[in-house]
């Protein structure tokens, strides 16, 4: 009987339900069993310096940008962009210790070059949708900030 029940009952009916619960052996909690794979025992961690941790990031993100300027999908570029500018300003410290890696200065050149030749191209450009031209625009713009 739970106890607040038995504040309304008498002591002889309180008496017996302790006796009752005393009787009882309480439950315990259900041990947790542990399983361990053996891939875990294999994979040691790696421990890797912060120049080496944004850099990769950095190459990730312009492995992904050339991608999409080989489709030629505007909207994943600009993405793409303003993730590698955003990835740039985390790793201003190491960039500051280390200087501006190469790869990224030839992803900056390259992109603006990508521009140029998507811009001079009178007749794909009047094909385009007029979202892509203004896409271009406004990455034409960010470049040359730059």
């Amino acid at each position: 009987m739970s106890r607040f029940f038995r504040a309304g009952s008498s002591e002889s009916e309180s008496e017996s339900s302790e006796e009752e619960e005393v009787a009882r052996p309480k439950l315990t909690a259900p041990s947790r069993v542990y399983q361990f794979s053996d891939d875990e025992d294999d994979t040691k961690r790696v421990v890797r310096s912060a120049k080496d941790k944004r850099f990769d990031i950095l190459q990730n993100t312009i492995k992904s940008m050339r991608n999409s300027m080989n489709i030629n999908d505007i909207a994943k570029i600009m993405t793409e962009y303003e993730n590698l500018t955003k990835e740039y300003e985390k790793s201003k410290n190491v960039i500051a210790k280390e200087g501006i890696p190469n790869f990224f200065i030839k992803c900056l050149a390259d992109l603006e070059e990508y521009i140029q030749k998507q811009w001079e191209d009178t007749d794909q450009r009047k094909k385009t949708v007029k979202v892509k031209c203004k896409g271009f625009s406004f990455i034409e713009t960010k470049v040359e900030k730059i």
